[in-house]
C-alpha cells in the first residue's frame, strides 16, 4: 500500500539520493531543490512516496490559500525513482496526493505543470484524469485534475 510520509531528518538523505532515469533528468528538478524551497516557503510540503518501508518516489504539495479557488492546490514536484518506474507506483503515488488534497473542503482541483516536450509525462497524467489547460507556468504547461461536483 502506498503512503505519503513527510520528509524528516530520518528520511531526507534517502529522498535526496532518489533519482529519476537518466533520460528524465532534464524534466525534473533534483529533490534537494524541492526540500530546500520547503524550508523557506511554508506553503510547500515535501513527501516521500513509500511502498511499505521502501522509498519509491518523492513529491511536494503546495497549498496557496490567497490564490483564487481554482488555483490553490498544486503538486509542483513529482518523481518516481528509476528502479521503481513502470510498476504502478507513479499512478498510486499521484492518486494518493490527489486524494490527500481533495480532503480540503475548498479543493475543487489539483494542478501541476509539466515540460511541454515531456510527452510521456503528459500522457501519464492524462491517463489518471488530468487535463491540459491553455495556461503556462514558467514555460511549463499546466494540467488540472478536476473534482466533479465540488
Amino acid at each position: 500500500m502506498i503512503q505519503l510520509k513527510p520528509v524528516t531528518k530520518d528520511n531526507i538523505g534517502a529522498c535526496v539520493r532518489l533519482k529519476v532515469a537518466e533520460d528524465q533528468t532534464t524534466f525534473v528538478a533534483p529533490n534537494i531543490n524541492s526540500i530546500a524551497w520547503a524550508y523557506v516557503a511554508p506553503e510547500l510540503t515535501p513527501y516521500g512516496i513509500y511502498d511499505g518501508d521502501t522509498l519509491v518516489g518523492f513529491l511536494s504539495t503546495e497549498i496557496i490559500p490567497d490564490n483564487e479557488d481554482y488555483d490553490r492546490y498544486w503538486v509542483p514536484r513529482f518523481m518516481i525513482g528509476a528502479d521503481f518506474q513502470r510498476k504502478g507506483y507513479g499512478r498510486a503515488g499521484m492518486m494518493a496526493a490527489v486524494e490527500m488534497l481533495s480532503n480540503y473542503e475548498d479543493c475543487s482541483r489539483v494542478r501541476l505543470s509539466v515540460v511541454e516536450e515531456n510527452s510521456a509525462a503528459i500522457d501519464f497524467y492524462k491517463s489518471i484524469g488530468f487535463v491540459l489547460t491553455d495556461e503556462y507556468l514558467e514555460d511549463e504547461r499546466v494540467m488540472d485534475y478536476i473534482f466533479e461536483g465540488k
